[in-house]
């Protein structure tokens, strides 16, 4: 990857939806140059999808939280249940699987505390393979960062 490549990738993270031509005047290179480029990134998995940021709130999404989940690993088939109902849950934006002493992190979101407190009794903690569930409502998002580009 090249300057012209960090150059293109930092412009497409601000604004996915710039013209071939557009991105060819920001970094001195020709509509066409530019279209190869992206493909081959495109290509070369470095760009995974071209997407639309939404904004939670304004979607009736008021609580965003952090949820540590520890499973019981003694029964992989159980594991994977989670992990697949985890997927198909539409309130989990994202699920981690880390090391240390939790197992998984899921970014959460929920129309109100209720409905939030709806997904971890009835919906999280009623998974068999669940052992413990600790949550963090996010009260402010400071900084959201995008992926480092060398």
């Amino acid at each position: 990857m090249d300057k012209f490549d960090a150059r293109i990738l930092s412009l497409l993270q601000n604004d996915g939806r710039l013209s071939w031509s557009r991105l060819a005047e920001e970094i001195s290179l020709s509509a066409s140059a530019c279209q190869r480029r992206v493909e081959a990134l495109v290509e070369r998995g470095v760009i995974e999808n071209f997407t639309v940021a939404l904004n939670e709130e304004k979607l009736g999404h008021s609580v965003k939280a952090f949820v540590e989940v520890t499973i019981d690993r003694q029964h992989p088939q159980l594991a994977e249940d989670f992990r697949r109902r985890v997927r198909e849950h539409s309130q989990v934006q994202a699920c981690h699987m880390i090391s240390g002493t939790i197992d998984f992190m899921l970014e959460v979101v929920a129309e109100d505390l209720d409905s939030f407190g709806q997904f971890i009794d009835g919906d999280l903690l009623s998974m068999p393979a669940v052992k413990d569930a600790s949550s963090s409502i996010v009260l402010k998002v400071v900084k959201k960062k995008r992926a480092m580009i060398n």
